[in-house]
C-alpha cells in the first residue's frame, strides 16, 4: 500500500468484507519471493516505456500507483495501450458512501487525474458488477469441480459470501475483479458508452463519478470541457460472464 494523493491520505483496507488478510482469513503459506525494489509505479513506468502500445493495466483497487506513473512520466499515457478500471457507480449507489464506490472513495484525487490524463479508459462501475454474481449453487458447481485453486477460492469466498447476506440479505456474490477482467479480455460482452468522466474531490459526494453522456450542449465551459472522453461500461451479458469466469475457474 502507498498513500494516497490526497493530503494525508491513508490506505483503506475493507477486512470487513474480505478478512483481515484480505484473503477470508484462510490460512496460506507464507510467500517465498522476495520484495521488489522499485515501487509499483516505477514498474508501470518502466514496462510501458519497454513495450509502448502492448501494455495493457486491468486496475482492481485505488488508482494512486497509476496516478504517481502519470506524474513520474507523463508519456505514460500515450505508451498505454488500455487501462481498465474497476470502480465507480455510474447512476448507481455507491458501495463506499451512497454516492461513492470504494476504490474511487478511496483515492478520488488519483482517479480524477486518470480519468482526465488521455489515456485510453474502459471503467466498470457497481452498475455493472453488482448484476453479475456467484450463487451458492454456483459456488458449490465450483468446489465439486475438484481443482485446488476452485476449492481455494470457495474457501475464501465464505467470509465474503456471510459479508453479502449480512450486508445484502443474500448470500450470493458480487464479481467486481473477474467481471472487470473479462471487460479487458472479452470485451464483446459488453456495450460501452462514451463520456468525459470527473470525480468529486470534496464534500458529502467525495469519490462520486459524473460523466458528461453528451445529451446537452452547454453554453459555457464547465468541469467536464476539453478533456478526451473515456468509455464507461454500460450493459454486460451476464449469463456469458458468469460461464466465462466459471470455466476459467474450474479449469
Amino acid at each position: 500500500s502507498v498513500p494516497h494523493l490526497s493530503s494525508g491520505g491513508k490506505p483503506q483496507v475493507a477486512d470487513f468484507v474480505h478478512g483481515s488478510d484480505g484473503l477470508g482469513n484462510v490460512p496460506v503459506p507464507a510467500p517465498t519471493t522476495k520484495k521488489a525494489e522499485q515501487t509499483a509505479a516505477e514498474f508501470l513506468v518502466d514496462k510501458v516505456s519497454q513495450f509502448p502500445g502492448e501494455v495493457s493495466v486491468l486496475a482492481l483497487g485505488p488508482l494512486t500507483n497509476i496516478a504517481l506513473a502519470i506524474k513520474m512520466d507523463p508519456s505514460f499515457v500515450t505508451k498505454v495501450k488500455k487501462i481498465v478500471v474497476l470502480g465507480g457507480a455510474f447512476f448507481a449507489a455507491g458501495n463506499a458512501t451512497p454516492s461513492a464506490e470504494a476504490n474511487i472513495h478511496s483515492d478520488p484525487e488519483a482517479a480524477d487525474m486518470v480519468f482526465t490524463s488521455g489515456a485510453d479508459i474502459a471503467v466498470v462501475g457497481l452498475n455493472i458488477t453488482t448484476q453479475v454474481s456467484f450463487t451458492e449453487a454456483d459456488l458449490s458447481e465450483l468446489r465439486s469441480s475438484g481443482g485446488k485453486q476452485a476449492q481455494f477460492l470457495c474457501d475464501i469466498c465464505k467470509f465474503y459470501s456471510d459479508w453479502h447476506l449480512h450486508s445484502y440479505g443474500d448470500p450470493a456474490v458480487f464479481l467486481h475483479d473477474p467481471v472487470s477482467l473479462a471487460a479487458l479480455v472479452r470485451p464483446e460482452l459488453f456495450t460501452f458508452r462514451k463520456g468525459v468522466v470527473r470525480v468529486e474531490t470534496q464534500g458529502i459526494c467525495r469519490g462520486h463519478t459524473s460523466m458528461d453522456m453528451g445529451l446537452k450542449k452547454f453554453k459555457s465551459e464547465n468541469a467536464w470541457s476539453g478533456y478526451t472522453p473515456i468509455s464507461v461500461a454500460w450493459t454486460v451479458d451476464k449469463a456469458k460472464v458468469v460461464a466465462f469466469v466459471m470455466e476459467l475457474l474450474k479449469n
